[in-house]
C-alpha cells in the first residue's frame, strides 16, 4: 500500500477510536461530570464566557498522536492540536496524559486523574488500546484507493473535539427549513488534517461525527468523511451533486451588516455551532458557504475540513483578503505557523463551488 493510502487508513481508524472515546465519556454521567475542567484564561476562546477542557479532549489528541506515531514516527513530531497534555486532578496534582505501552499502565495513569477510580479508568483505557479495523469506520464509500504522498513534507493539525460546549451540554436544535443542526451533539466533530509544509495547503482530511444518529437514550452511531488532493486531482467520500440552495451558515455573533447584505440578496442564514460542522455542511452541499468575519477559529478547526472542500474543488479563503482584494492570488488560508498565534486572523469564507465567490463578491464588496 502506498504511503498516502496507508496514512488515510490510519487517520480514518484513529478518528473512529477518538469517536469511541468521546461517546464513552458522554454516555457515563458520573465520568462525564468528573472529567470536565474549566480552561485557564490564556486558553479561552474570546467568544465564550465559559470554555471547557475535558480529559476526553486531551486523551483523544494523545491517542491520535500515539497511533500515527506507530506507523509514521516522523509525523507525530509535527502534529499540533488544540490541547496540551497537562491535566490537573481533584487534589491539584498535575498529570501528564499520554498513551502508555500497556493497557495496565494507561489505566494507572488515568486513575490518577479520576481520584483512583479504576473502573472508569479501565473503560477509557480499553477504548484507547482497542484495535480498530477499517470496516469499523462509518464511511459511505469503499476505500479502494492507492495513492502516494510525500510524508516528509506533511504537518498535521488536530481538533480532538470541536464544539466542546455542545459536547458538554448536549441537546439538539435543528433548522426545519434546511435540516442543519443549530446546536447539540450532531455539531460535535473530530478533525484531523494533513497539510503540505512547503505550500501550507491542506492535502488530506478526515472529519468524524461521533454523534450522528441516536440509537437509544444513551447510545450513538457516528459518520465519517475523508478527502485528499494530489496534483490538483481530488478524491472524496462525499458525492458532489449540483446545488444552489442560497443558504449561508454563520456563527451566532456575526456582523449585523454582513447579515443584512446577505438577507437582502435573498440568502437564508443559519446560525449553527461548531466551525468543523459548519464547514462540513458546505462540503455536503447543505449550505453554499460559511462566512466568518471574525478571528475566532484556529488552524485545528479548519485544516481537516479544508482538505475535504479542496477535494471537491472548493476551499477556504481569508475573509478580509477577499473583501479588500478579491483578485489576489493569496487568499487561501495557510497552515504553516511561524508564531504561537494559531488563529485564522483574517476570518474565513468556506465554499464548495467557486462560482459562489463571484456572487459573494457582488454582495459583500459593494
Amino acid at each position: 500500500m502506498e504511503s498516502g493510502s496507508r496514512l488515510l487508513s490510519i487517520l480514518l481508524k484513529v478518528s473512529e477510536k477518538a469517536a469511541n472515546i468521546a461517546r464513552a465519556c458522554r454516555q457515563n454521567d458520573a465520568l462525564f461530570k468528573l472529567l470536565v475542567q474549566e480552561k485557564s484564561e490564556e486558553e479561552k476562546n474570546p467568544r465564550f464566557f465559559q470554555d471547557f477542557k475535558t480529559l476526553a479532549d486531551v486523551l483523544i489528541q494523545e491517542t491520535i498522536k500515539h497511533d500515527i506515531e506507530k506507523e509514521f514516527p516522523e509525523l507525530a513530531k509535527v502534529l499540533q492540536g488544540e490541547e496540551n497534555n497537562i491535566f490537573s486532578n481533584a487534589v491539584g496534582e498535575t498529570v501528564i496524559i499520554k498513551v502508555c505501552s500497556t493497557i495496565e499502565e494507561t489505566v494507572q495513569l488515568l486513575a490518577k486523574v479520576m481520584d483512583s477510580d479504576i473502573t472508569t479508568a479501565e473503560l477509557l483505557a480499553a477504548e484507547v488500546h482497542k484495535d480498530i479495523e477499517l470496516l469499523d469506520v462509518p464511511i459511505n464509500t469503499e476505500l479502494s484507493l492507492d495513492f502516494d504522498i510525500n510524508v516528509d513534507d506533511l504537518g498535521i493539525w488536530v481538533d480532538p473535539i470541536d464544539s466542546t460546549a455542545d459536547y458538554i451540554h448536549g441537546g439538539e436544535k435543528v433548522d426545519d427549513a434546511t435540516g442543519i443542526h443549530l446546536s447539540g451533539l450532531r455539531c460535535v466533530t473530530v478533525l484531523i488534517g494533513a497539510y503540505s509544509k512547503s505550500s501550507g495547503i491542506p492535502v488530506l482530511g478526515v472529519v468524524n461525527q461521533p454523534f450522528y444518529t441516536c440509537i437509544d437514550e444513551c447510545r450513538w452511531k457516528g459518520n465519517c468523511y475523508w478527502g485528499f488532493v494530489e496534483n490538483d486531482v481530488g478524491k472524496c467520500s462525499i458525492l458532489k451533486e449540483p446545488t444552489d440552495k442560497k443558504v449561508v451558515v454563520l456563527s451566532k455573533v456575526e456582523d449585523v451588516n454582513i447579515k443584512s447584505k446577505l438577507l437582502s440578496a435573498g440568502f437564508t442564514l443559519v446560525e449553527a455551532a461548531g466551525a468543523g460542522y459548519k464547514i462540513l455542511c458546505v462540503a455536503l452541499g447543505q449550505a453554499d458557504a460559511y462566512i466568518l468575519s471574525k478571528k475566532s477559529t484556529y488552524k485545528w478547526d479548519t485544516c481537516g475540513p479544508h482538505a475535504l472542500l479542496r477535494s471537491l474543488t472548493g476551499g477556504i479563503i481569508e475573509f478580509e483578503s477577499f473583501i479588500n482584494n478579491y483578485d489576489s492570488n493569496h487568499l487561501n488560508i495557510k497552515y504553516v505557523s511561524t508564531t504561537n498565534n494559531f488563529s485564522n486572523n483574517s476570518g474565513l469564507i468556506a465554499y464548495r463551488d467557486p462560482e459562489i465567490l463571484q456572487v459573494l463578491k457582488y454582495i459583500l464588496c459593494k
